[in-house]
């Protein structure tokens, strides 16, 4: 039995190689909050750990800083104890089981050495698996995404051992006072994204890959399977898959000889941002040229950062649109269709003609797949945009694993159930608050957030208007339209002030599909947010992020009385702007509607 602990998080692993079945589990403050739990990787000389011999161990105490372009935060302090466990086959090849404990959970790969390929079938484990799998407690209860191919499925509440089926990563736990969020972290072209398989009857959730064949060549590293643990504003807060993957001991990535275009996080051609998109609300927009000019002065208004031409964009007009908008210090994005970027010479084809028109980024869409082949091509289009200084967000696209913490222009991804979905049976609100403390927890998501138009949507402006601050996403897709913002005065100054990019973030209070409320802080500024699912009441959130007296400005709900005196929509979406002083630690107990919330700005 190995024993590796980290006091400052409370944090201990225990794994016995001699039972692969049941080798590795995870404790807080001495209470299990993963039971003992399966390793193994199948190898071209056997089975690992059962065909291999235990060499070494070696401990190490690792603590690295690392900057991002954008994120929950930009400085991550990495601490960790790092164990790696050497072990040889019979042909002598070398495998390192490498776990990690850190201040805010667990991660575990193997490296493996030699030469030649490792052929993993998601449909025929017998000739060959990855056998990674994560034991809940029989108590545990969790909130889980039905797996679909492009991950946009509503959050819902299971008890652990009813659950039965695949389900999108990451899931979340509770078992007593203990909170688990398992995923995966550094996938790309070397391997293949896994989703969270179970049985009814069982905690035990595996990593299990698509029904297709993964060749990864050796040497390697897989992906690192990740629970996060803590309270639940620690799991909430943490950013440990950017970590993984920004941190010199990565050892060169998923991949053992991976090879990746370097950004530096501080170019001044990744711009993280607001955008100004016309789609949603006029899906036949895009290609009037005309109507993009009138966002471009609108996104130029505001300070918004960029605008978005999506599907149906004129390729007539672009040119002198990137033109008009950088004379007005707005970026321009272009939508695309995977398939006409796939092709090799098409691709270069377009992102050179694309650049040539300084365009700044490109939004690069249903890719709906997560096996082998479309993680390469996600590999090949990140290396082709950083070649040609140009910002990347994948819509119908994976769940984010950290890789932009290493290719600090890839801006965001989709991988949700987002603002598109309002226009047909809409969204239950708990799904917000589930994707607060799930899905946006392992990195960026393009949710397109602030809709207040559409006929189907459950939630109070309040609600809609904080998403702006609960959900992260390195491109703020502001979803309605210029005309919706601009009849919403107080939603639009909030919208003026908030930012994309993030220094700080805090998880303030909150329960999975109840309420979520959420601070961050850019340069000196704080703002926060809280979005609710259910009945009107009061919310208390403690302040407890600054040191010193304040200005708070609240953005709230008008209740009954206050609708009519407030010019800023129908009832439905009247907002009222009020300020006070705040002092550090001070509680502030706000109103709020059905379904509702409310924003905070507390500037420096």
């Amino acid at each position: 039995m190995h024993v590796i602990d980290r006091e400052e998080s409370d944090i201990t692993v225990r794994i016995d190689f001699s039972t692969p079945d049941e080798a590795l589990s995870v404790e807080r403050e001495g209470r299990t909050v993963l039971s003992p739990s399966s390793i193994g990787l199948s190898t071209p000389n056997g089975s690992f750990p059962a065909d291999h011999e235990f060499v070494d161990k070696e401990t190490i105490s690792l603590d690295e800083t690392v900057r991002t372009a954008h994120g929950s935060r930009r400085v991550h302090n990495h601490r960790a104890t790092v164990a790696t466990f050497e072990f040889e086959s019979v042909g002598g090849r070398t495998i390192v089981f490498e776990v990690r404990v850190t201040d805010d959970g667990v991660a575990y790969r193997y490296r493996v050495g030699g030469d030649g390929v490792i052929n993993l079938f998601g449909s025929r484990p017998q000739f060959g698996a990855d056998d990674s799998a994560f034991e809940l407690p029989v108590d545990a209860v969790g909130w889980l995404f039905e797996y679909s191919v492009d991950h946009e499925s509503i959050g819902r509440h299971y008890t652990a051992h009813r659950a039965d089926g695949e389900f999108s990563s990451p899931g979340l736990f509770r078992t007593g006072d203990d909170w688990v969020l398992l995923g995966e972290a550094g996938i790309d072209g070397d391997y293949a994204a896994s989703r969270l398989a179970t049985t009814e009857a069982s905690t035990r959730f595996e990593y299990r890959m698509p029904r297709t064949t993964v060749f990864t060549h050796c040497p390697t590293a897989t992906p690192w399977r990740m629970a996060l643990v803590g309270d639940l504003s620690t799991v909430a807060s943490s950013s440990l898959p950017k970590q993984l993957i920004a941190t010199s001991e990565a050892v060169d990535g998923p991949g053992g000889d991976h090879e990746v275009r370097e950004v530096d996080p501080d170019a001044d051609w990744v711009q993280p941002g607001r955008v100004a998109w016309s789609w949603w609300s006029d899906m036949s927009s895009p290609g009037d040229g005309d109507v993009q000019r009138r966002y471009v002065d609108y996104a130029a208004e505001r300070g918004w950062e960029h605008v978005l031409l999506d599907m149906g964009w004129d390729p007539d007009d672009v040119p002198a649109l990137v033109q008009y908008a950088h004379e007005r210090d707005v970026g321009v994005f272009l939508w695309s269709h995977w398939t006409d970027l796939h092709p090799v010479a098409e691709r270069e084809r377009r992102l050179d003609r694309w650049a040539d028109w300084g365009v700044d980024g490109v939004k690069i869409d249903f890719m709906d797949n997560d096996d082998q082949g479309r993680h390469q091509f996600y590999d090949e289009v990140i290396d082709a945009a950083a070649e040609r200084e140009l910002m990347l967000n994948f819509h119908g696209a994976v769940v984010p694993t950290g890789l932009s913490g290493r290719s600090p222009h890839v801006m965001t991804y989709e991988g949700v159930m987002g603002a598109e979905h309002y226009g047909g049976k809409g969204l239950p609100p708990e799904h917000n608050v589930v994707l607060a403390v799930t899905r946006n927890v392992v990195g960026p998501m393009d949710y397109t957030p602030v809709a207040f138009t559409a006929d189907n949507r459950q939630t109070s402006a309040g609600h809609e208007l904080a998403l702006s601050v609960v959900f992260e996403s390195g491109l703020q897709h502001f979803a309605d339209s210029r005309e919706a913002y601009a009849g919403r005065p107080n939603a639009e100054w909030f919208l003026e002030r908030v930012a994309a990019a993030w220094d700080e973030t805090v998880f303030l209070d909150g329960w999975p599909g109840t309420q979520a409320s959420v601070a961050r802080r850019r340069d000196g500024d704080w703002f926060a947010g809280t979005i609710t699912a259910g009945p009107a009441r009061t919310v208390d959130v403690e302040l407890s992020m600054f040191d010193e007296r304040r200005e708070a400005t609240v953005v709230r709900d008008a209740g009954t009385s206050e609708a009519k005196a407030v010019a800023d929509g129908d009832d439905r979406d009247s907002l009222v702007r009020e300020s006070m002083p705040v002092d550090p630690g001070e509680t502030l107990s706000v109103d709020v509607a059905e379904n509702g919330g409310f924003c905070v700005y507390l500037p420096d």
